[in-house]
């Protein structure tokens, strides 16, 4: 497991208890908490803009005896990690395909060991129980919302892309509901159309989940379950091979849990398939 997924986890799992001047710096932990081991309680605090005594709270609300005992734990775990194979393509030279894949497996059993199995848990629960879903994904992020669309509209009768192409975002999304749950992501490059959906959504009472690399400030506030797919990667275009394999992982679970219904609308659209490529011999 990464060695500051444990102080992060704390943070998330503490954070709807703490008031506002503690989430204000676990907003800032959060982003990078490696700056743990590198910072002084003081400075952290600084950078946030509360008071030494407010960080001292956050850290024994977190269980720690003391800042020290985080700081010594982030230390101690990231000089226990093994360091980071060379890899030649970001050297410059050649990835043979052994380097690429021990690279990849490796990188993957990090992000699903890393990956809370009561957070997964719930992220199903929450896409089965949903009247409608919305798969947002911006940039960089739409091929892998598109890639979660096109397995989960298998199982599930009515799903809304955003962004559809040619239509203002504002105009689509005016109908989301409070029984709505909304799929985000965010693993690459963050937009202010993604933060705007994530706003709009909390307004109108809609749950939702955010696919991301990296924790920013205000995701814990904005979203309901927050799922990490780790994207750095052997090349020098990182890696989607955790963020895929997650949604794939993800989208199989909520097919398991709609059990005969899924079944049902997947005969269906077999029967569809089956019956248009008749008609489609038929007329040649």
């Amino acid at each position: 497991m990464h060695s500051t997924s444990h102080i992060a986890q704390r943070l998330l799992t503490a954070y709807d208890d703490m008031p506002r001047g503690e989430r204000k710096l676990a907003d800032l932990l959060l982003e990078d908490v490696e700056v743990v081991g590198q910072f002084t309680a003081a400075d952290l605090a600084d950078q946030a803009g509360v008071s030494k005594a407010t960080a001292a709270r956050l850290f024994r609300r977190l269980g720690y005896a003391g800042y020290r005992e985080a700081q010594r734990e982030v230390r101690e775990a990231r000089a226990a990690e093994p360091a980071a194979p060379q890899v030649p393509a970001l050297a410059g030279g050649t990835l043979s395909p052994g380097e690429y894949l021990d690279a990849e497996v490796k990188h993957l059993v990090r992000s699903f060991e890393a990956l809370p199995a009561d957070q997964v848990t719930e992220a199903v629960r929450l896409l089965c129980s949903a009247a409608k879903l919305w798969v947002v994904g911006f940039g960089e992020d739409y091929p892998l919302a598109l890639f979660a669309r096109a397995m989960l509209i298998k199982v599930f009768p009515d799903i809304r892309m955003i962004p559809l192409s040619g239509f203002p975002v504002p105009e689509e999304f005016a109908s989301i509901k409070p029984a709505d749950t909304v799929l985000a992501f965010g693993v690459g490059r963050r937009s202010s159309e993604l933060r705007n959906v994530i706003g709009s959504s909390r307004r109108a009472g809609a749950r939702i989940i955010l696919v991301t690399n990296s924790l920013a400030a205000g995701d814990k506030r904005g979203a309901d379950v927050i799922l990490r797919g780790r994207r750095e990667g052997p090349t020098l275009f990182g890696s989607m091979t955790a963020p895929v394999s997650l949604v794939t992982y993800l989208c199989a679970r909520v097919a398991s849990e709609t059990g005969d219904s899924a079944v049902a609308r997947l005969r269906h659209i077999e029967s569809i398939h089956s019956q248009w490529a008749e008609e489609s011999g038929r007329s040649e």
